[in-house]
């Protein structure tokens, strides 16, 4: 599910929550009403199926990550690159003559190196060079440039056999971005020898508080995600374990971008959980986690019966897990079900309370307006 479909759900439940608890219904829908409801599929959960699901969510799992490092691994023709305004370059001359009003100290036998310096190129792409004047490197690639220089001086005719010489020390277009939960963006200057997804975040992150904060990771709701953006490709995003451990090669003007959220959200509801609310987790967890995370059930209100997990699937009808919470297989299948971005868990109270006290409230929150019918 998406995050937009997400907040749909959220919102409501979190403007209920901002009252306090006694904004929320004291009781919701009976299991038998939750059962017989026309508008979701219900499917009664075993230990068999809650092992296969998540069998098959860690074949997926590993599967997009294997799509993501197919892509950022692939060959990639990149077009020879060419100067542009803001682009830095340092330039040098080989000669067999010295500098006019130079030392005559060069030998005939071997070439002699005269730095030029260093240059940017402005708006229009030239540069202005002692002795040969303006030259003009905006839309040149590395070696029409320095045949272009090379060129200008030969035709002064003040050097013997002049070659330039170029060394791109920055540019705009092929540096490094890196940015999002990296403290400050980081422009990472791009060179011949190329850089590596795990070199970059290296250097980006430093000691890696901004990114991985202070405590325990492993207590954290939050993981980190590395995506990387190339042209107007749609951005590929990968476990910043992966990205760190992979040989990732980054490509001239890639962005990076730092991402630390949660792997996925689950909302619970119900008068039998102890605690309401949208929980947010590092990894891929179990139904039990999450009832874990809600302090568990309300054992003085909880319908043993009646754990449910609601799963919007896009543009189909939603689909209602049910657990037997009081037998040995329910709890079983609550520890290997696999929960997804979105679902919402529901608790429900002993079913003597009357659904249309509630039913209007609970299902503006769970459940989309073009099923509540």
């Amino acid at each position: 599910m998406s995050r937009a479909s997400l907040l749909r759900w959220a919102s409501p439940l979190a403007l209920l929550l901002a009252g306090g608890c006694a904004a929320l219904p004291a009781a919701g829908p009976s299991a038998a009403a939750m059962k017989n409801d026309a508008q979701v599929d219900v499917v009664q959960v075993t230990p068999a199926s809650a092992a296969s699901a998540a069998d098959a969510a860690d074949a997926a799992g590993a599967a997009t990550v294997a799509h993501a490092l197919a892509v950022l691994q692939a060959p990639v023709n990149d077009p020879a690159m060419r100067f542009a305004s803001g682009d830095v370059i340092d330039v040098t001359l080989w000669s067999f003559s010295p500098w006019p009003g130079g030392s005559a100290g060069l030998s005939n036998a071997a070439p002699g190196a005269i730095a030029l310096g260093s240059y940017t190129l402005p708006a229009d792409g030239a540069i202005m060079l002692p002795y040969a004047g303006r030259v003009g490197l905006a839309g040149l690639t590395l070696e029409e440039g320095q045949a272009a220089i090379s060129r200008a001086f030969a035709g002064r005719r003040i050097l013997e056999s002049p070659t330039a010489m170029i060394k791109l020390a920055a540019s705009p277009r092929t540096d490094i971005l890196v940015t999002g939960s990296v403290g400050s963006p980081r422009s990472l200057p791009w060179t011949p020898a190329g850089m590596t997804l795990a070199q970059a975040i290296s250097q980006a992150i430093g000691d890696g508080n901004a990114v991985l904060g202070q405590g325990d990771m492993s207590r954290s709701d939050a993981a980190v995600r590395v995506a990387v953006l190339r042209g107007d490709a749609t951005a590929v995003e990968v476990p910043i374990a992966v990205a760190l451990s992979q040989r990732i090669q980054l490509h001239a003007g890639d962005r990076v971008v730092v991402r630390k959220a949660p792997a996925l959200e689950v909302t619970v509801l119900g008068g039998g959980a102890r605690k309401d609310g949208v929980f947010g987790f590092a990894k891929q967890t179990n139904l039990s986690s999450v009832l874990g995370e809600a302090s568990g059930l309300d054992s003085g209100v909880a319908d043993a019966h009646a754990v449910f997990v609601l799963r919007k699937r896009q543009g189909a009808t939603p689909v209602l897990y049910d657990f037997a919470w009081n037998r040995a297989q329910g709890l079983i299948a609550a520890h290997q079900f696999p929960m997804e971005n979105g679902d919402l868990v529901y608790v429900a109270e002993a079913p003597i309370v009357p659904i249309q006290k509630v039913i209007g409230i609970l299902f503006q929150v769970t459940l989309p307006a073009q099923v509540l019918k």
